[in-house]
This record gives C-alpha cells, sequence and structure tokens, in this order.
C-alpha cells in the first residue's frame, strides 16, 4: 500500500504563478485534511473529477473586477452567518453550504476600522458575501460601552448604478442578527444576477453608520475587498423550451433554474406583458413531504423588440432547500417535476 509521501510523487503542479503566502495555523490543517481526503479518493477511484464553475460580482455598492487565481467552493467550511441568512440546520444543509461557498481572509481599513470578508457562497445566479466590521486596534467600535444594533453603508449614488453594465438584478443587504458585539457586528450582501456572475468581486463599502439605541454613529471612510471566488454552478435547469398556460396567457419557458439556495424562470410570449395573467401568476416548489414553498423575489416584464415579451421572476428562498428534498416545481397551474 503507498503512503501519501508516495502518492504525492505521482502529482505534477505547476506553482510559478501562485504568489508565496504563508498559510495560518487553521488554514494550514484545513489543508492537510483536504489533500488527505483528495488523496483517499484517488487512490479509491483513480478517476479525475472536473467541476463545472461559473462565477460570481457586483451590487450598487458593489464594483465589478476581473481575476486569475480564484478561491474555490468548498476549499474552507462557510462562517456561522450563512447558517442565519439561508436557514441552514442539518448537516446536509451544512455540507452543500460548503460545497457552494467558502470561508475567505480579505481585509481593508481606513480611519481606524477594519472591515474583513469572511465568506462567500454563491449558485451561479445568486451571490452572497459576509463581512465583519471591526476598530484596527480591537477596541470597542463605540465608546462608554455602547453596543451597536446595526450597521448601514451609504448606498452608491443613482448615476454610478446607472453607469454599470446591469449584470445584476436585486438584491439585499444588512447586518446579521445576533452578530452584534461591544467589538464586532457582521454584515451581508446577497446579490441576484440576471445571467450569471464572474469570477471576482470587488466590494467597495463606504461611510458607515453605526446605529445604536440612543442614535447613529456616523464613520467616514472607504473600505474595499477583492475576492477571487469560483462557483460552482449548483442549479437544475427544468423544462426549456416547454410551452404552457396560465389564465388566457400563454408562453415558452426559456429557463426555470432552481438551485439549493435561489431560482431563477424566465418565460417568453407573444401576449403584451402589461396584460398577461403572468405578471401575477403564482410559483411554489413542492415538496416530497407535502408542503408547498412559495417563490417570491424580483420581477418584471421586458418588450424584445420582436413582437415578443419576456417576463422574468428570480430571488433567493427564505431557508436553504435541498434539491433531492424537491417533488417538483409548480408555475400556474403546471407541475414541472425535478429531475
Amino acid at each position: 500500500m503507498e503512503n501519501v509521501y508516495e502518492l504525492l510523487n505521482h502529482a505534477k503542479m505547476d506553482l510559478e504563478e501562485f504568489e508565496n503566502q504563508r498559510l495560518s495555523d487553521y488554514e494550514s490543517k484545513a489543508a492537510k485534511k483536504q489533500i488527505s481526503k483528495e488523496i483517499r479518493s484517488m487512490k479509491n477511484s483513480r478517476r479525475a473529477w472536473k467541476k463545472t464553475l461559473a462565477a460570481a460580482a457586483v451590487f450598487a455598492c458593489v464594483i465589478l473586477g476581473m481575476g486569475t487565481v480564484s478561491a474555490a467552493a468548498g476549499w474552507l467550511p462557510v462562517p456561522d452567518s450563512f447558517k442565519k441568512i439561508f436557514g441552514i440546520n442539518t448537516d446536509e444543509e451544512i455540507e452543500t453550504a460548503n460545497t457552494m461557498g467558502t470561508s475567505t481572509d480579505v481585509v481593508a481599513e481606513d480611519n481606524g476600522y477594519k472591515i474583513s470578508a469572511e465568506g462567500i457562497i454563491g449558485d451561479g445566479k445568486n451571490m452572497a458575501v459576509v463581512v465583519k466590521i471591526e476598530k484596527s486596534d480591537g477596541s470597542p467600535l463605540l465608546e462608554n460601552g455602547r453596543v451597536p444594533a446595526a450597521v448601514e453603508f451609504r448606498a452608491a449614488n443613482e448615476q454610478a448604478v446607472n453607469d454599470r453594465d446591469d449584470s445584476w438584478s436585486h438584491g439585499m443587504m444588512g447586518s446579521v442578527d445576533g452578530s452584534n458585539h461591544a467589538d464586532s457586528i457582521e454584515y451581508f450582501i446577497v446579490l441576484t444576477y440576471r445571467k450569471s456572475a464572474g469570477n471576482h468581486v470587488l466590494i467597495s463599502l463606504e461611510d458607515m453608520q453605526l446605529l445604536a439605541d440612543d442614535g447613529p454613529t456616523d464613520i467616514s471612510g472607504k473600505w474595499e475587498l477583492d475576492i477571487p471566488f469560483e462557483i460552482q454552478d449548483t442549479f437544475v435547469n427544468l423544462a426549456r423550451g416547454q410551452k404552457f398556460k396560465y389564465g388566457n396567457s400563454e408562453g415558452t419557458i426559456d429557463e426555470l433554474m432552481i438551485s439549493p439556495i435561489g431560482f431563477s424562470v424566465r418565460v417568453t410570449t407573444a401576449d403584451q406583458l402589461t396584460g398577461s395573467d403572468f405578471i401575477d401568476m403564482p410559483m411554489e416548489i413542492h415538496l416530497k413531504n407535502g408542503e408547498a414553498v412559495e417563490l417570491g423575489g424580483g420581477c418584471g416584464p421586458e418588450d424584445n423588440g420582436d413582437g415578443t415579451w419576456s417576463w422574468r421572476q428570480d430571488g433567493i428562498y427564505g431557508n436553504m432547500i435541498l434539491l433531492d428534498n424537491m417533488e417538483s416545481i409548480v408555475i400556474g397551474d403546471t407541475a414541472f417535476p425535478m429531475k
């Protein structure tokens, strides 16, 4: 039986493109554990496995960037904050989250305050980042022992938003529940993209406001976090090209994509959508246990300029839903079984 070192003799690596960086003790231990796991997998199967990678990137205060070497999903466990954001509770859900995201250690400092990107998670259409806000010297965020209840950042102005490439459709952001302490607080950003995200995220947060019971505290500054990340596309695409009716409207499904954290639906119709039944069409995920989860998110009609219209709805769920627990997706009166 070959030992670990003998197996490593067969590996070929080109390290010239990587920067020489020292791993922390935690990263070193995690790397050793992951390498041992992969070696056992190679030894048992002797098969190559290639991930299908898709992407990540931008929102009002988020600027799209470009990258080369990226952190891959599943390298380090996602932070516990994602359990609160996506309602992750079971071991199976935690394992799924870890395949869709990773912990990170990207830091920006300005005006005596440090903001660290703790983790990122995505499915190819949706992306979420959690950051931690602290003082650079480790002292309390506010004076006189006050604990901030929430944190906000000044949004980018309207012109800055209009100058972007319109790759994202909508998003949400806010303080992570229960993360507020005297010396730190966490903040999340969740984005949904029209098509897919990139493989690099440059988050630019400006002018922070810490909210406490006795009023807000304004802190001027700009914190840019450069986060490379390769998101594994975890969507299942159902019913492409299938026709269906709802009320008096008829259309063709261009996209029906479902992941453990979100969905994306696009329908093309010859009906003018301003008066179409599609606008108020209900959508649900029917689970194998008999429960139904209503789907809500951003939506809107689009004139394609060729006599057809497109209707789109996409977003994230309130809680993570494992694909294995889904029975079908119901749009209007039509059920589309999971593959």
